[in-house]
């Protein structure tokens, strides 16, 4: 029986180790991304609550002039389009598993292959 290389065995996990810690990386990216849209998107939420609530208020002044002079004065929130920072993270995250991927089969390969030769 030929004496399974050392350094093949030791790639083989050295590349399954790699391969996890890959697809780690790419779901917590995933998730962080998520996060981070959602936070955003509920501090935008309560941006537009607050300007809402102010142009009810304006609503009620009955000079439409000085209506119009302090609604236009008022910062208005930027319009969101949420989801764009989950789409990010999910398609970047998924192409970083499809990497990694390749690297972990390629150590579960030697690692198998190395383990049969020491049996």
């Amino acid at each position: 029986m030929p004496n399974p290389s050392p350094f093949k065995r030791g790639c083989g996990c050295l590349l399954l180790i790699l391969g996890a810690v890959l697809i780690c990386v790419a779901v917590i990216f995933a998730l962080a991304s998520y996060v981070a849209d959602e936070h955003a998107g509920k501090e935008n939420e309560a941006q537009w609550e607050v300007y809402n609530q102010q142009i009810a208020a304006l609503d009620s002044i009955a000079d439409e002039a000085v209506r119009d002079s302090i609604a236009q004065e008022l910062p208005a929130p930027h319009i969101r389009q949420g989801g764009f920072a989950t789409l990010f993270g999910f398609f970047f995250g998924f192409i970083i598993v499809v990497i990694a991927l390749i690297p972990l089969g390629i150590g579960a390969y030697l690692y198998a292959k190395n383990r049969k030769l020491k049996t």
